[in-house]
């Protein structure tokens, strides 16, 4: 079964991204900020960190060098609040396979994205 890691601060958006994504038959571990995050990478394998960068703890996308020296080449798919053109330069620069701004995507295209990239990853 694939598993992803979801960083994301917000409880109530944390609850619903697991249970769409568990729906779609996929292991979800939580972290609520980037140092969970670190610790559960460091214990355990995933096929995707769906990342929200507002977490309190991110600093400048410094996360990715966090995940490479955790985990080197998991997929990273961001989501945010935030519709910066540089932030999102920026992240696919680093490694991000996708920025998904929330106001413009629905849950259901988060987990179809989601849902794809996992699918993706079994297919190699």
């Amino acid at each position: 079964m694939a598993k992803v890691l979801l960083v994301e601060s917000d409880e109530g958006t944390r609850y619903l991204y697991k249970v769409a994504i568990a729906f779609q038959k996929i292991e979800v571990q939580e972290a609520e900020n980037l140092d969970q995050a670190i610790e559960l990478l460091k214990r355990d394998s995933y096929d995707l960190v769906l990342l929200d960068i507002m977490t309190a703890d991110f600093d400048n996308l410094n996360i990715f060098d966090e995940l490479k020296k955790a985990k080197d080449g998991i997929p990273v798919v961001i989501v945010s609040d935030l519709k910066n053109s540089s932030a999102m330069k920026h992240a696919s620069i680093l490694g991000a396979c996708d920025y998904l701004v929330k106001s413009e995507n629905t849950i259901g295209d988060i987990i179809k994205r989601v849902r794809s990239i996992v699918d993706d990853k079994a297919k190699t």
